[in-house]
Parts: structure tokens; C-alpha cells; sequence
């Protein structure tokens, strides 16, 4: 699968006037990031995917995305850090906007699987950084 903005979350921006869906905000309804286990038994993207509760084979607990910023229409944010990564091969993440509700309301926002350094990889326990490029993560 090639990287991929969710189909149905654009789609929500367009035409949903309910409040779960911006980006630039932290705390419960901020961006979480997500690691995943792709391939055999692993997760499959979906452009019929919508909410978190979608995403099979997490590897660890998502971690939050707490600078995020739109500027020009661009995702950016700061790197973070996934501390004792433990588990199978990681091959893809995910991100995606949480709320209050229960994940089933937690709506996906971008999947990356390709051209991401050090994917797939095998964690040995150690630490994980995640460095953005300097452009941003992505742009509408």
C-alpha cells in the first residue's frame, strides 16, 4: 500500500459540521501516532477505514502529537519519541484524531507505509524516534 491521507476523513472535512475532526489541537481530542504491524496477520489498509477501532496489530501504546500546527494547509509537528518499543516487525504508522468518545469515534487521518526510514523494522526494546520531514507531514 502507498502512503495515503484516509479517503473518509477528507471526506468528513467537507461535509460534516460536527467538531472531532481539526488537527492543530492536544490534550483528548489531539493527534495520536500509531505503530503497526503490516503483512501476514498484520494491518491492512482500508480506504473504507474511518475510525481507530479499524486498526488491527498496534505495537505499543500510541503516543501524542503535542505541537501539532497548520500553517498554509500543511500538518506539521514536532518528533516524538516511543520509548522500550517491544514486539513484532513494525512496518507502518498511522495517525489519527482521538476524542472523549470511545475509539470507535476516533477518526483516521494519514497512513504511511513507504518511504519511511527504518521500516520495517524490528524492535529490540530500545527507544523509537520519529523525525518529520522539514516540509511538514502533509498537505490539502
Amino acid at each position: 500500500m502507498a502512503n495515503s491521507v484516509y479517503p473518509l476523513w477528507k471526506n468528513a472535512l467537507m461535509t460534516e459540521v460536527a467538531t472531532n475532526k481539526s488537527l492543530d489541537q492536544t490534550g483528548v481530542n489531539g493527534c495520536y501516532l500509531a505503530l503497526v504491524t503490516i503483512g501476514s496477520g498484520g494491518y491492512v489498509y482500508s480506504d473504507s477505514h474511518q475510525f481507530f477501532s479499524t486498526v488491527t496489530n498496534v505495537q505499543g501504546t500510541p503516543t501524542q502529537l503535542t505541537t501539532p500546527v497548520l500553517t498554509a494547509n500543511v500538518f506539521k509537528t514536532d518528533g516524538i519519541v516511543f520509548t522500550a518499543v517491544s514486539g513484532t516487525v513494525i512496518g507502518a504508522f498511522v495517525i489519527y484524531r482521538s476524542n472523549s468518545g470511545p475509539n470507535t469515534t476516533w477518526r483516521l487521518v494519514l497512513y504511511e507505509d513507504t518511504g519511511v526510514v527504518g521500516f520495517p523494522m524490528t524492535p529490540n526494546g530500545g527507544n523509537l524516534i520519529v523525525t518529520w520531514a522539514t516540509q511538514g507531514i502533509f498537505a490539502l
